[in-house]
């Protein structure tokens, strides 16, 4: 079975169900994950800076900055994602891959319609 006839269903019922759960799953790595990260990093800084010591607060820092890319990593992916499926949804244009397009403009009024 080909990529392509996997996504080729009718956006009703139960799949419209499973592409909402799939649509909230991205929404909660794009905006929870980078939250607790940050937070985790805040409270480590402030334990840091009350201990009054310096290496602690050193490595505290570092710690805190790797969790802030981690952060902007986790809430890019979901972007990151939908860009690269934008792009293979231009690329299938020629006429021989109409079929593939419909399908994958099928798919993507679902992914816009799930709420």
């Amino acid at each position: 079975m080909e990529f392509m006839q996997l996504l080729d269903v009718t956006c009703e019922g139960d799949i419209l169900t499973v592409v909402s759960a799939i649509k909230f799953v991205f929404n909660l790595i794009q905006w929870a994950i980078p939250l607790v990260l940050i937070v985790l990093g805040t409270i480590d800084m402030f334990k840091a800076m009350a201990s009054g010591d310096e290496k602690k607060t050193k490595e505290s820092q570092k710690t805190f900055i790797r969790r802030l890319i981690y952060a902007v990593v986790a809430f890019l992916i979901p972007f990151i994602i939908s860009l690269v499926f934008t792009f293979v949804g231009k690329m299938i244009s020629d006429d021989s891959a109409q079929e593939g397009k419909e399908t994958y403009d099928n798919f993507f009024a679902c992914w816009k319609q799930a709420k």
